[in-house]
């Protein structure tokens, strides 16, 4: 079995994984805390198990899709193992997972409200002849947020240019906020303005704009998000996007989808030409 540091792996996961392979097993190593089985805690020495859950469908025009859902157990518990499921081209529903983050300048005294989100499972795709890629960061840079290449939120911050004209992120006054890319809604929560740590978001968001970083790869801990894999394996988009007022008192949807249930991301710009390839 193919192995790095602590953990092993099935040598199948490369057919979808490629170049990334490694970078990706050690990833889902490091954002473990438990076993999947037994639930007691991982450690660096620990020798680990890489369990790979994937279905994939091909769209009438060619195009692979592919989700992933990753495990790690012990290796005494489970064994490396990969499955794969003949399914739906692309997942029917998404669990968007995030975080809200103040960003404090103390030589200017400015705070700048960040969001950071993923979904569940991640979702890639590959074109004829092409290479594995995230719907996801291809659907964020058709609309106009730059590649991360580092985890580092204050370089982002710094770096970030504004998002395409029809990114939008939609604050009502009851806390409901949406982060609109044209007519899609890609993240939605109902935040309580009586809540001091959701007011002072509130309060920093409607200073105007919101960094908002999102990808494949993020991983959520007690002491925020992790985005060390996401910038390692390409999957980290950064942007900001400007903050309007909204008279919207509930989400209009249930399911979060960025992109075409039925084909690639799409988009009403051109497609992405600069920059390198946005690959898992």
């Amino acid at each position: 079995m193919p192995t790095i540091s602590n953990v092993e792996w099935d040598p199948a996961l490369e057919s979808f994984k490629g170049r990334s392979t490694t970078t990706y097993a050690a990833a889902a190593a490091a954002a473990a805390t438990a076993c999947a089985s037994c639930q007691m805690p991982v450690t660096a020495r620990t020798p680990l198990s890489l369990s790979v859950d994937v279905t994939g469908g091909t769209h009438g025009d060619g195009t692979e899709y592919f989700s992933f859902e990753t495990r790690i157990y012990h290796r005494v518990c489970r064994a490396p193992a990969l499955t794969f499921i003949e399914g739906h081209s692309s997942p029917i529903e998404f669990t968007p997972r995030a975080c809200r983050l103040i960003l404090e300048n103390r030589e200017t005294g400015n705070a700048t409200a960040a969001l950071v989100f993923t979904y569940l499972p991640m979702l890639s795709f590959r074109e004829p002849g092409g290479e594995l890629t995230s719907a996801l960061v291809t659907a964020l840079l058709r609309k106009g947020f730059q590649l991360a290449m580092s985890a580092d939120v204050g370089e982002m911050l710094r770096d970030s240019g504004p998002a395409a004209g029809d990114v939008v992120c939609p604050v009502s006054d009851r806390g409901l906020l949406t982060l609109r890319a044209g007519q899609a809604a890609m993240y939605h929560e109902q935040l309580d303005p009586a809540d001091p740590v959701d007011a002072a978001w509130l309060h920093a968001a409607r200073g105007g704009a919101v960094l908002v970083i999102a990808g494949d790869n993020i991983t959520f801990t007690s002491q925020g998000p992790d985005l060390d894999a996401a910038a390692q394996l390409g999957t980290l988009a950064a942007g900001m996007v400007p903050v309007t007022a909204s008279d919207e008192d509930r989400p209009d949807r249930t399911t979060v989808r960025p992109y075409s249930a039925d084909g690639p991301p799409v988009s009403d710009g051109p497609p992405v030409t600069d920059g390198p390839p946005v690959t898992e």
